[in-house]
């Protein structure tokens, strides 16, 4: 018998943006992102979330349902392989603390400003 090869799956480049922060008190969920994939799809409403327990972590877009009068969840997209999940969570998480790093510097920037006006 031929043995099947293990074809590795192609990664489609991935670009992700930060489309809001989030700040709530109690809430773990920190920013809403959307993934360009390879070009021509977009992906919206991943959730970067953090918890003390897991740390930081990437949500799939997901519909809630009731099912016997309890809330649940379905994600409506979520990666095929390991491979492609370790790639859009890494993309994210990437995209999330670039948006940090920005926000500080503007911070930074803005008391600058208001620190020579004074």
């Amino acid at each position: 018998p031929q043995k099947k090869e293990v074809s590795k799956t192609e990664i489609p480049s991935l670009r992700a943006k930060i489309d809001r922060m989030m700040d709530y008190e109690g809430d773990g969920v920190k920013a809403i992102a959307s993934v360009n994939v390879g070009g021509a799809f977009a992906v919206h409403g991943f959730k970067v979330y953090e918890s003390a327990e897991k740390g930081r972590s990437v949500l799939n877009p997901s519909s809630k349902y009731e099912k016997n009068g309890k809330t649940e969840y379905s994600d409506v997209f979520h990666a095929v392989s390991p491979e492609a999940r370790t790639a859009v969570k890494d993309a994210i998480l990437n995209a999330y603390e670039q948006k940090i790093a920005e926000d500080q510097a503007q911070d930074m920037d803005e008391e600058t400003a208001q620190g020579q006006m004074m």
